[in-house]
């Protein structure tokens, strides 16, 4: 580069101003106004030492050697105390009179004046900018420690910064001797150091400061935490593993691992001194299936000097904590500075999942207990669970969790692996439910479905028991469990005495856990057996009395369902099997038995309903009420795919979200020509493959991950590709296949969103919207109407309601309203002025009564909604009163 001359820079500046003067009518705006200043300072402020006043006067002289535009002379006042300025920071920091607060304001000066950052000198005024960063580095760099901790401090700052920051941290820090200790303060709130471009000049020294810190005993463990996720996300090979051994070991933030840390700090020093190093230990370097033997063998070494149930005792107290609500927040900068994202509280951080990796190989080294594969099966679920905008909250160790439970030979293991199957949705973590299945079932010689009702735990139902003067019963209502406490008085009591909680804590903690599992495992079991539905399975009357109809958890759903005996429809009521006429039934030992369909015996839909009324049954999911959906003439005539439910808007988050729910397969749409996998379902029973067309519409400019989809045709295919005619599907698949369809448009589709009346983006959909709110109803909704017509007699405000062929109509003081049996949506009539209400607005509580099913949250949201609107000149919400 040739040698920097501020004339010939200051020369350059005066002529490109005139040439901005010349383009815009002898004007500036403001930003040239700024632009001008800017390269003036720049010149003159950085110009050699005993240059500056010379410039300065020849800039301003009327009859100098510069001949300036108008405007330009103008700006000279304030261009030249800019430079002036700039000029005795710079001499401040180049001399030795200044003191320390003049050398510090000395620098913030200059950092605040300093110009763009110069592109490839090849100009005077890029010659001019690199001058000026140059001497600031130069400056910066030579100043003593204090003074240079003071930049350093304001420059280093997460989620911050500006062009170049970088170079000057560089500098700051050149000269040694900084104290790392503030900065890895402000560190300690981040998610890893990767929050701005210039961090990761950064790493180093955080290193250095670490180490310093830990050398001197103050140990900074939330910074040390962020710093080994730094060591992941950017995988810092200098540093070796020597942070992995630092105290403490588990990053701290999450709740698990701040129990273990105060555990293990409380602990004698011999005691400590052997956890930190089993602790050591732990952290998995890459991912593997299985522990290799020399992993193992010092594995049991160390757990031998800590004490294999001193390790259990420990570890099965950690364990349930793992995957909770964060007890450290972090942030992170998503892009460039001033944009902070806070992270999910349910984010798990990446280093503990690789020890906790390694704590869970250890734990199946040792004697299983229900407690542990309790926790297990706690954490598989928790890892696997999505979290929005990031997906689910760590595979990993989802994955390392099943495994474990894969690898341990214990009934309680299996029991959780089939209550995951159920539950789990995530398909990576999921295939490795279905692989441990399929083994247990091969090493049993039974299938897979054998091994998961084999599996299904008892709970040693029914539980009641005393503790203390109290007494308690665990009662399963529904797919829900509850335990109901009486005090001495034998008075039901909402919660148990402090005097029992205190001396029984171990065992009230033991019941806690008892009931979610309980509840856990009847949401999996009633999702088990409503998928039986589509599935061609049976049972001897032997394995269905000991499996679920006498089964202690499975009876409480299984006695509340129809099946059929070599052909004969019937259902536990009055202590007995009876048929649809009540007749007490007993079935032949070698009889078969399945759950009945009302598609395959239409004629008595109407019986079996009337039966389930008499004797108050409520199914845990629609059988006898459930929608039927039968081949039509058009599809009959397009021959090998339907168009029932096609031209639907759905949003694609809460598609996904029913698809996996009701095992269907499916990879997010996004607008990059790429992903075009359609929804899928298996249907290995009959050798078929269902699949649903859809296309993306709108999607969001950030990812796009398409918003909306519109739906096309449903069809089956056998094999690769060979499409099936409609009209030879199995009945019962057809009718389940199509049932699942509506629900994904009835629920995703944007006509049941009450936030989508305006009709979405620039109102596109508004005629879509009205027609799936208020249209004809599907047969969901004629079901809906249907058991409304039932329950509405039987409420206070029976003489308030009619039913018309789509709505409830209620009569309130003020108003009627109209509410659409399908979508739930109101319109007030006769107007029919739309009505805004989201569901958990409606506040009225819903009556007790019977139902003949569970799991229709619409049914129940009418139901609030009619209640609420009954009464209208009680509301008190603001919202809703607006609009009334």
């Amino acid at each position: 580069m040739d040698t920097y001359d501020p004339e010939s820079a200051l020369r350059d500046v005066v002529a490109t101003v005139k040439r901005w003067c010349e383009r815009s009518g002898q004007t500036l705006n403001e930003p040239t106004q700024r632009e001008s200043i800017s390269l003036v300072v720049t010149v003159c402020g950085w110009a050699p030492a005993g240059t500056v006043p010379s410039l300065l006067a020849a800039l301003n002289d009327p009859h100098g050697p510069y001949d300036l535009a108008p405007p330009l002379v103008e700006l000279l006042p304030e261009a030249t105390r800019q430079a002036q300025t700039v000029a005795a920071a710079v001499a401040d920091l180049a001399g030795d009179d200044a003191d320390h607060d003049r050398r510090v304001t000395a620098a913030s000066t200059l950092i605040d004046r300093l110009p763009s950052l110069p592109y490839a000198h090849e100009d005077p005024r890029d010659r001019a900018r690199g001058e000026a960063w140059r001497r600031t580095k130069e400056l910066l760099a030579a100043q003593p420690a204090p003074v240079r901790q003071v930049v350093f401090d304001a420059l280093a700052v997460p989620g911050s910064g500006k062009d170049g920051w970088a170079k000057l941290i560089r500098a700051v820090c050149s000269g040694g001797g900084l104290d790392g200790s503030a900065w890895l303060g402000r560190l300690s709130t981040q998610a890893w150091l990767g929050f701005n471009y210039w961090s990761s000049h950064l790493e180093r020294f955080t290193w250095e400061a670490i180490q310093a810190e830990a050398s001197a005993g103050r140990v900074n463990p939330a910074a040390l935490a962020t710093w080994r996720r730094t060591g992941i996300e950017h995988s810092l090979s200098y540093i070796s593993d020597e942070a992995d051994r630092m105290w403490p070991i588990p990053n701290v933030g999450e709740q698990w691992a701040d129990r273990a840390v105060a555990d293990i700090e409380a602990m004698p020093a011999d005691r400590r001194s052997a956890w930190e190093a089993l602790l050591a230990h732990c952290p998995v370097e890459a991912d593997k299936a299985k522990p290799t033997a020399a992993w193992r063998k010092q594995a049991r070494s160390l757990l031998d000097a800590v004490g294999a149930d001193e390790f259990t005792a420990r570890l099965d107290d950690w364990l349930p904590l793992v995957g909770q609500s964060r007890s450290l927040p972090l942030r992170m900068t998503t892009c460039c500075a001033g944009h902070i994202k806070d992270m999910p509280p349910r984010m798990i951080d990446r280093y503990n999942v690789r020890l906790l990796w390694g704590l869970l190989w250890m734990r199946t080294m040792c004697p299983p207990s229900e407690e542990t594969l309790r926790s297990l099966g706690q954490i598989a679920e928790r890892a696997a669970r999505k979290i929005s905008g990031h997906g689910p909250a760590s595979p990993k160790l989802a994955n390392a969790a099943v495994a474990a439970l894969v690898d341990t030979d214990h009934p309680a293991a299996l029991a959780q692996l089939a209550r995951l199957s159920s539950r789990l949705t995530y398909k990576s973590t999921l295939r490795l439910v279905e692989k441990g299945l399929t083994r247990h079932a091969e090493a049993l010689g039974v299938s897979r479905e054998d091994v998961e009702e084999m599996a299904l735990p008892g709970f040693g139902l029914p539980l009641a028991d005393k503790l203390g003067d109290c007494s308690y019963e665990l009662e399963v209502r529904g797919v829900d469990a509850v335990v109901m406490w009486r005090n001495a008085d034998g008075k039901v009591v909402r919660t148990p005495p402090a005097q029992v909680r205190r001396e029984h804590g171990e065992e009230v903690k033991e019941l806690k856990a008892t009931v979610a599992d309980v509840a856990a495992t009847l949401v999996a079991t009633r999702d088990r057996l409503e998928g039986l539905l589509r599935r061609d399975r049976s049972w001897t009357v032997e394995q269905w009395r000991e499996r679920l109809l006498d089964h202690p958890l499975a009876r409480t759903l299984a006695r509340r369902l129809v099946w059929t005996v070599d052909g004969v429809a019937c259902c536990w009521a009055g202590e007995a099997l009876r048929t649809v006429d009540d007749t007490v039934f007993e079935p032949a030992d070698d009889a078969t038995v399945r759950l009945w369909h009302p598609v395959l015996d239409p004629d008595v839909v109407g019986p079996w309903r009337e039966f389930l009324t008499r004797h108050a049954i409520t199914q845990p999911f629609k059988q006898a009420h459930r929608e039927q959906y039968l081949l039509t003439d058009a599809e009959r005539a397009t021959g090998v795919y339907s168009n029932r439910f096609a031209a639907h808007i759905v949003r694609q988050h809460r598609l996904n979200a029913l698809l996996s729910r009701r095992g269907w397969s499916y990879v997010q749409h996004r607008n990059d020509g790429a992903s075009y996998n359609l929804p899928w379902l298996a249907l290995p029973d009959w050798g078929l493959r269902a699949e649903l067309g859809v296309a993306g519409i709108e999607h969001r400019d950030d990812d796009l991950v398409f918003d909306t989809m519109g739906t096309d045709q449903l069809f089956f295919i056998r094999g690769e590709r060979l499409p099936v005619p409609l009209a030879q599907v199995p009945p019962v698949v057809l009718s389940e296949v199509m049932r699942d369809v509506d629900l994904f448009v009835a629920a995703a589709g944007v006509g049941a969103d009450p936030n989508w009346y305006d009709g979405g983006p620039e109102g596109r959909y508004r005629d879509y919207w009205a027609q799936n709110s208020f249209g004809e109803l599907t047969p969901t909704g004629r079901t809906r109407r249907d058991v409304l017509a039932e329950l509405i007699p039987r409420l206070a405000i029976a003489g308030r309601c009619t039913l018309t062929d789509r709505f409830l109509e209620v009569r309130g003081d003020l108003h009627t309203y109209r509410i659409h049996c399908g979508s739930g949506n109101i319109l007030i009539a006769p107007d029919e002025r739309y009505l805004c209400i989201i569901p958990d607005s409606a506040k009225a509580k819903e009556p007790e009564m019977f139902l003949p099913f569970e799991g229709d949250s619409r049914l129940g949201e009418i139901i609030s909604k009619a209640l609420l609107l009954a009464a209208d000149k009680k509301i008190k919400d603001p919202v809703i009163l607006r609009q009334l």
